[in-house]
Parts: structure tokens; C-alpha cells; sequence
């Protein structure tokens, strides 16, 4: 390809690009992700697990049963965002906006999330909230592809890394607003005597106290909705098509099929696409179940629960800016490896804390290492992803490709949860062991998870410094094994 050719192609792909960044437009924008991941928090992480399984028990189920039902209830709302995300980053690619389709799926998830708190019904509960989750996964999505149009491409390592880290105040105020409702109320509880949500006998149904867990959804409903006012003034780069709704339909349609073509054309897309299906894999069964393995497994009470998450989420604050000077530094790739050993020593320490094994029982306060770990592994996986995504996809198929990574991340997230709950069946069911054991096996196992995302992400030839210089994908003679890096480098200059 000649330099002419080369240099007209990399400035129709980048047209459409911010060329420059406005650092009160970009914090205007920060505010919807700090609202989502307190959703993330506050509603997947603190409050419906707790909520669905007791009500399972006031419906006469045993743990295990009642874990494996709500498990499989997340695993179908995943299902839902793999088959449908791709298809509404293509709209959204098509109509070259992203702003308005976030803002119609956040109006969705806010709403079912405050219609949980009207019934408390296992089944309501759990339907309400495979909607909920799908339309969180959907404007997620839309959100990360938003980068590109506001940020020129040196900075947007950078800004990643400072929404990242003010997104974790979101879920610093999810875990405060855990703690003052249930302040406020009582702690959800089984019965007087045996104060932790997750131990539950299976011969009888215990003294359930709900405490106030179902208004945590109408109070979370209103907060997410204060926190995204500012996202409503931002601006974004914008590329309409001027097509009118059926012919964007078609459009994209044939958009989402050259874009499928295309991923499955290139080995590094692919590589990454299966590397990031293992790796969030593990971490999002990682977090999704960490509460119920520090009070059922490690023993530690609610109260020290949420200190040892909010710890974390600090954590995650400070290694979230770290991340973005790593990831301008050395690309994505060297530090998706980072973060994947990072993850694997987070899971490693939690298993480990409070064992009792072969008659030596280990510190609880082990568990406070793992913390460090998981905040390391939580502040910089999804820049990693953002970042990876903009390297690998053209500009103008970016949230089409935000979409296969996310058919990654929720197949991925239908497997873990049933995983999860596999192994505790088979350890609770097959080899008699406690439940606390039991969690403990179960999240060892996702190691080996981490282990095989790693390995598939080390295999791809990386073309960050080449997109640090302004091209974009696809990339001219990438896997060509006769033409050096460096000799690419000048063939652009």
C-alpha cells in the first residue's frame, strides 16, 4: 500500500473522531458511569442476591436450590444481552449517536429497579431484575463507545482512568447506603440466633427478618437518577446518518454482519474476544458472589463485609489512575496480564482466609490482602477493555464491537454463575461438604479461568504503538512476519 493511500484511509477513519478534549464535557460524561456502577453495587452485588434468596426460603427451598434458580435467572438475563447488544450497537453506530439510546435504556433500568420494592415476590423480583441488568449491560456498552467521540487519542487512556476511578465513589455510596438502610431497619437476617443471610439449614424454613432490603431498590432507583443529571449536558461527537428508522434498521442489520465478517477475520479480534470471555469471566463471578463468601466462608460479620468492600473500592479508586499511565505507557495488553495476576492472587488470598485445614485454621484478617488484590484487578479491567476495544475496532464499528466483547462478557456471565453453582452442588451434594467449603472450592476453581484469559491475551501481536501514532484498524501488514514494527512505523510517517 502506498504512504498516499495509507495516509487517506487513516483520516476517513479518524474523521469522525473528537479532535480535541474538553475536560468539563468529559467529567459531564463521568457522571453516568459513577451512576451505573452504583447500580452495579448497590443493586446486583448488595441487594438483589440477598433479596431473591430469601425470599426462595420463604418459599420453603433449601440454599443450594434457591442459588442455583436465582444463578440461573442472571444467567438468562446475560443470554438476553449477548444475543441483543450487538444489534443495538449497530443502530446505535448507524444512527451515529450514542447519547440518546443511553438515556432511553438507563430510564428502563431505573424504573423496573423501583418497581422491585412494590412486591416482595421471588418471581417479580427475579424477572424485574433480568430487565433491569439487560438494560444495564446495554447502556454500558453504548457508554464505553462514547470515548472516541469525546477525547482526541493521546488522552483517552487517561481519561478512562479518571472515570474509572470517580465511577468507584458509585460504589462507595452503594455500600454506605447499604449499611445506613440496613442501619436503619436490621440486617436482614435468618433467624435470632444465627445472624449471617447466607448460612441456611435444608430440613426447615428459618425466622426470615427482610430487614429493609427491598426499599435499597426504590432508594437506589432515586439516587441513580440524581448521579446522571450532569450526563445529560454532555456532549459528543456525532456522525448522523440521516436515515430515517426503517432504513437504519436494514443498515444495520448489514452493518452487523460485515462487522461479524470482519472480527472473525482477525486473529488478534478473535484471541482477544476469548481471552476477555475467560478473564471477566472469572472476575465478574468473583464479585458477583464475594459478599456471601466473606460472611459464609471467611466467617466475618456484615459490618466488617462492608469495610473489607469499601477497602477495595479505594483501592480500585487509586490503581484506576495508575492503570491509565500503565496503559499509556505499555498498551493494553501487558496490562490486561497485570491485571489478570492481580485477580488470580485477589481469589487466592479470600479462598485462603479463615480456613480450617487439616486442624490449623488461618487468619481471617488474610482476607484484607485479597482486597488489595481485588482493588488492583477492579480499577483497571474494564479500562483495559474500553482501551483494547479502540485499538482493535475501526472507528466507525466501535460499538458494534463493543457489542461482540460484551457477547463475550455475557456469555461468559451465563457460564460463571451456573459454574459457580455446579460446584456448589457438587461439594455440597457429592462430597457432603458444609456450604462454607463448598464456597471455598468454588471459587478457587476460577483461577484457572483467569490462568487460560491470560494465555490467549498473550498471543496477540500488539498494534497499540502503531495506533498511538493515528492509525487505525484494519492494520496494514500486521501479521506479516518479513515487515518489522519499526519499518510500519515509517511507512506511516
Amino acid at each position: 500500500m502506498s504512504n498516499s493511500k495509507l495516509v487517506i484511509e487513516e483520516d476517513e477513519a479518524t474523521s469522525i473522531e473528537s479532535k480535541k478534549t474538553d475536560r468539563r464535557n468529559a467529567f459531564l460524561w463521568y457522571s453516568y458511569d459513577m451512576a451505573d456502577t452504583f447500580f452495579s453495587q448497590t443493586v446486583i452485588s448488595l441487594a438483589f442476591t440477598p433479596f431473591a434468596l430469601l425470599l426462595g426460603a420463604l418459599k420453603g427451598w433449601d440454599y443450594v436450590t434457591t442459588f442455583v434458580i436465582v444463578s440461573a435467572f442472571m444467567a438468562g438475563s446475560n443470554l438476553l444481552v449477548a444475543i441483543i447488544s450487538p444489534y443495538i450497537g449497530a443502530i446505535s453506530d448507524t444512527l451515529g449517536k450514542r447519547k440518546p439510546v443511553v438515556i432511553i435504556v438507563a430510564s428502563i433500568m431505573v424504573t423496573v429497579t423501583m418497581l422491585i420494592t412494590i412486591w416482595e415476590n421471588f418471581w417479580w423480583a427475579c424477572i424485574l431484575f433480568v430487565i433491569a441488568n439487560f438494560m444495564y449491560q446495554t447502556g454500558r456498552m453504548l457508554y464505553d463507545s462514547q470515548i472516541p467521540f469525546i477525547a482526541e487519542t493521546e488522552d483517552r487512556s487517561i481519561v478512562q482512568s479518571i472515570g474509572g476511578a470517580l465511577a468507584a465513589i458509585g460504589s462507595i455510596v452503594g455500600v454506605v447506603l447499604g449499611m445506613v438502610v440496613n442501619g436503619i431497619g436490621g440486617s436482614p437476617k435468618w433467624s435470632k440466633t444465627e445472624p449471617s443471610i447466607w448460612r441456611i439449614g435444608s430440613t426447615s424454613i428459618p425466622d426470615i427478618e427482610l430487614g429493609n432490603l427491598r426499599w435499597l431498590f426504590l432508594v437506589a432507583g432515586i439516587l441513580i437518577i440524581l448521579m446522571s443529571i450532569p450526563y445529560l449536558f454532555h456532549k459528543e461527537q456525532e456522525t448522523p446518518s440521516g436515515l430515517k428508522p426503517r432504513e437504519n434498521l436494514k443498515q444495520s442489520r448489514r452493518a452487523l454482519i460485515d462487522s461479524f465478517k470482519t472480527v472473525f477475520k482477525d486473529r488478534n479480534s478473535i484471541l482477544f474476544i476469548i481471552g476477555w470471555f475467560f478473564l471477566v469471566d472469572a472476575a465478574n463471578t468473583t464479585i458477583l458472589f464475594m459478599v456471601p463468601v466473606i460472611e459464609g466462608a471467611v466467617g466475618v460479620d456484615t459490618g466488617l463485609t462492608y469495610i473489607i468492600i469499601i477497602v477495595a473500592i479505594l483501592l480500585s479508586v487509586v490503581f484506576g489512575f495508575i492503570t491509565g499511565h500503565v496503559l499509556k505507557r505499555v498498551g493494553p495488553k501487558k496490562t490486561f496480564l497485570i491485571s489478570g495476576l492481580a485477580w488470580i492472587g485477589g481469589v487466592g488470598f479470600t479462598m485462603a482466609a479463615g480456613w480450617q485445614l487439616f486442624g490449623i485454621t488461618t487468619p481471617w484478617w488474610i482476607m484484607f490482602f485479597g482486597a488489595v488484590c481485588i482493588g488492583i484487578g477492579f480499577g483497571s479491567i474494564w479500562i483495559i477493555g474500553r482501551q483494547f476495544i479502540m485499538v482493535l475496532a475501526p472507528p466507525d464499528k466501535l460499538a458494534q464491537y463493543n457489542g461482540f466483547q460484551k457477547i463475550a462478557g455475557r456469555v461468559s456471565a451465563i457460564v460463571s454463575p451456573l459454574i459457580f453453582a455446579g460446584m456448589m452442588l457438587l461439594g455440597t451434594k457429592t462430597f457432603l461438604l458444609d456450604e462454607n467449603d463448598s464456597f471455598r472450592i468454588a471459587l478457587g476453581s476460577l483461577v484457572l479461568f483467569f490462568i487460560i484469559g491470560m494465555l490467549f491475551v498473550s498471543f496477540i501481536k500488539d498494534p497499540y504503538k502503531r495506533y498511538n501514532t493515528g492509525e487505525r484498524a484494519p492494520y496494514e501488514g500486521l501479521y506479516d512476519k518479513n515487515v518489522k514494527t519499526s519499518e510500519k512505523l515509517d511507512q506511516i510517517e
